[in-house]
Parts: C-alpha cells; structure tokens; sequence
C-alpha cells in the first residue's frame, strides 16, 4: 500500500501560484493593484520630508491641535469624594449640588487638578482633548461603573 503522505502537500498549490512581474504589468493582461505602490513612493516620502523646514513641525503641531481639538480633563468625583457617585444611572449622580460644587472648585483651580501628578498618577484626573471627550466619557463609565465623571475644560484666555 503506497503512503499517501509521501506526495509533499506544499507541492499542491504550486503550478496555481501566479506571481505577476514587470513584464506582465506592462501588457496589462493580470489586474493588479493600481494603488499599489512600491519602494519609489518612500523614497518620494522621504525627500519630500527634507525638503520640508521647521514649518513642518508646525503644520503637524497645528494637524495635531486640530485633531485632539483643546486640551481639557476629566474628573472622576467619586475618588474625591466617595459619597458622590451615581448608583443607578452612570449619566447622572445622586448627590447633584456637592458634585456641582467639586466641579466648580476643579474648573476655578484648573491648572492645579490638570497638573497633580498625584491625582493623575490615581486616574482621579484624566487628561483629555475637546474633541474626543465624549467618547471617552462613555468609555470611562463602562470601564468604572458607580464612578462619576465630570469634563473640565480649560479657562478660556481672556482678550
């Protein structure tokens, strides 16, 4: 009786294996890819990226800012204060006038909350960006239920 595992099993696919080259490309008889792009376009990448001078950095900086919109925190009341929590419904909080006065207290000393590395390294403060705090909000209420969060943004600049 011959072993059918003699035949080696790689070998199988090998005359359906098409690897189309330059040649092929050019007579347009395989589709290939059109976006496909090789190692020109890195290199085009790459003096590109020389030629460009420190306004680059800028224009990145300003992408970025556009991006992450202005920075802001978010406050979690419930490791300030442990009776100010919101047992039944993570969008609201059971004790309302002494989480509003936390977050008035945070919103007039901002640069103090938005900087303590204590309160930072505790994850009591949660640095953030005005446009993504929404959806971080909502993350952060999955992940610590019975936790409230509040957002603090940052003072506006007087004119």
């Amino acid at each position: 009786m011959a072993d059918d595992d003699s035949v080696d099993s790689d070998e199988w696919g090998a005359e359906e294996l098409v690897i189309p080259c330059q040649e092929q490309k050019s007579n347009d008889k395989v589709d290939i890819n059109e976006s496909d792009v090789g190692d020109e376009y890195w290199e085009l990448e790459k003096s590109v990226q020389q030629d460009d001078d420190g306004n680059d950095q800028q224009q990145q900086q300003q992408q970025q800012a556009k991006e992450c919109g202005e920075p802001m925190i978010i406050a979690d009341i419930t490791q300030m204060d442990p009776n100010i929590h919101s047992k039944f419904d993570r969008n609201s909080v059971n004790q309302p006038e002494e989480a509003s006065a936390i977050r008035k207290k945070i919103e007039k000393n901002y640069n103090e909350y938005a900087f303590s590395s204590s309160l930072l390294a505790e994850g009591t403060i949660i640095p953030c960006g005005s446009s993504v705090w929404r959806d971080a909000l909502v993350r952060l209420r999955d992940d610590r239920p019975g936790h409230y969060f509040v957002p603090i943004f940052a003072p506006k600049a007087k004119k």
